[in-house]
């Protein structure tokens, strides 16, 4: 067992904390909610409760408590809890329809569902609980495969500048420089957003190439970079670093799609919320307004003209982060099989093959729907029970739900064992990576699309390769 050298660091006990002051919260909804929303409060809180308390003895891996080593189910639960469970009680307050019944209830059942999933996935094949708490007082640890992860990172630069290159030469205009010199007029920037990747002609594989650069590999290089140019202060880990940023930064605003941007920054803040075992509450807010911070600008520059540019911003964000996953969450339950009978399977390329009609472009059809237009090219990407339910119904959410928790437990055991329960690069990055993906991500995508589109499975295979370079060398 690895030796502690920070017991004077206290763990964060999010999950005590919550299974104290749950029962309060029960209360009040009892004294204070109104009757309508009153039964799903109720059963959403003692949902999570009971999930802080099948967890509990995991907490730093499955529970609210494992956001301390940025675990990737603490990640999604945190997630799922803030941006689509809280908010769906205001969603059903707002609507009159008999869709809320199966939109709440496939929410709160999220919590057991996916608590079983990783329960079973870890009786099979379980976390080390001593390894996994020796983790809590880590900070930054070398390990002897840093230089094998330098070449990596190198090949991965080429790669990114060479993809770069060639998406250059594919677009006739770039959105952040007409931004730049010619702000305003959001009707124009939002084509130009579309035009820039969703409705460029390209093939399928650059499409996937160009979303997995901003998504993996942009991400990959710059904290892999960060993290050796921090250890050892090396001069050729500080010019990776730069080129992998300003690459970054580059590729990550050219379309004006602000989530890439705000992703690139919370990758950084990744590492150093894993390095500092020490955090300050106030810390943490600047972090987050730094992470906001370029989306912000360039919300800033697309609404330039407007008198109320300020209070505008401000709003559109509160109302985008808090309560538009969970809006956008309810638009699928409400459309499906009302407006159109199940899809079986032909949202997602898993199963659309084996239909004649092939993928059902579901994002786009309830754009459409939501703001009653007939032709538009919008998306409106919702959390994967959204996805499954419209595929296909009760059955696609339970389980989805149930099976998700399998997957992310086997996935998050591969990438304990992979870094040998250390806070080393390989667990710096898979963190890094994970981060954006199972928060912005989570909450409006298919995890599917996290897996392919984004490039997990991409992951998979560069931790395999360690791995099996380790394995070979005895490292």
């Amino acid at each position: 067992m690895k030796q502690n050298h920070y017991k004077n660091i206290t763990p964060w006990n999010l999950d005590l904390g919550l299974i104290r002051v749950l029962p309060v919260v029960f209360l009040f909804g009892i004294l204070f909610f109104d009757e309508e929303v009153l039964l799903p409060f109720l059963l959403l809180i003692f949902s999570i409760f009971c999930y802080c308390i099948a967890t509990y003895k995991y907490r730093f891996i499955f529970g609210f408590s494992g956001i301390r080593i940025l675990s990737i189910p603490s990640i999604m639960i945190i997630t799922f809890t803030l941006f689509i469970a809280f908010p769906s009680i205001y969603v059903i307050s707002t609507v009159s329809d008999p869709a809320e019944t199966p939109y709440i209830s496939s929410i709160i059942l999220f919590y057991p569902l996916f608590c079983t999933g990783l329960l079973t996935a870890n009786s099979l094949n379980k976390v080390d609980n001593n390894n996994l708490n020796d983790m809590l007082y880590q900070t930054i640890t070398p390990s002897k495969n840093d230089d094998f992860f330098y070449n990596i990172l190198i090949n991965i630069l080429m790669f990114s500048i060479f993809f770069t290159i060639i998406y250059l030469f594919r677009v006739d205009e770039l959105p952040i420089i007409e931004l730049i010199q010619n702000p305003g007029n959001n009707s124009k920037f939002f084509l130009m957003r579309e035009e820039a990747l969703k409705l460029l002609k390209i093939t399928a594989i650059e499409r996937y190439t160009f979303n997995w650069l901003r998504s993996l590999f942009i991400p990959f290089g710059v904290v892999g970079s960060l993290f050796l140019m921090s250890l050892y202060k090396k001069f050729k880990y500080k010019v990776i670093f730069i080129l992998f940023l300003v690459l970054g930064l580059f590729i990550n605003t050219v379309t004006l799609e602000k989530s890439p941007l705000a992703a690139l920054v919370l990758s950084i803040f990744s590492f150093y919320f894993l390095k500092n075992l020490k955090l300050k509450i106030s810390t943490i807010i600047t972090s987050i307004f730094i992470v906001l911070l370029g989306p912000l600008i360039i919300t800033y520059f697309i609404f330039i003209d407007n008198q109320n540019v300020f209070q505008l911003i401000f709003w559109s964000y509160i109302e985008r982060l808090l309560v538009v996953p969970a809006k956008v969450l309810y638009y699928y339950f409400l459309h499906f099989p009302d407006t159109h009978s199940f899809l079986m399977g032909r949202s997602s390329q898993i199963f659309s093959w084996i239909h004649p009609e092939g993928t059902f472009p579901i994002s786009n059809y309830i754009f459409k729907l939501w703001w009653n237009v007939r032709e538009s090219t919008g998306s409106a990407n919702a959390n994967f029970l959204g996805n499954y339910w419209a595929d296909f119904g009760w059955y696609g959410t339970i389980f989805s739900s149930f099976v998700l928790g399998i997957i992310i437990q086997v996935f998050t055991k591969y990438i304990l064992t992979s870094s040998n329960y250390e806070k080393n690069i390989n667990y710096f990055v898979c963190s890094a990576i994970s981060l954006p993906l199972f928060t912005f991500g989570f909450f409006s995508s298919n995890f599917t699309i996290l897996f392919f589109t984004k490039g997990l499975i991409v992951l998979v295979i560069i931790l395999f390769m360690i791995n099996n370079y380790k394995n070979t060398n005895s490292i």
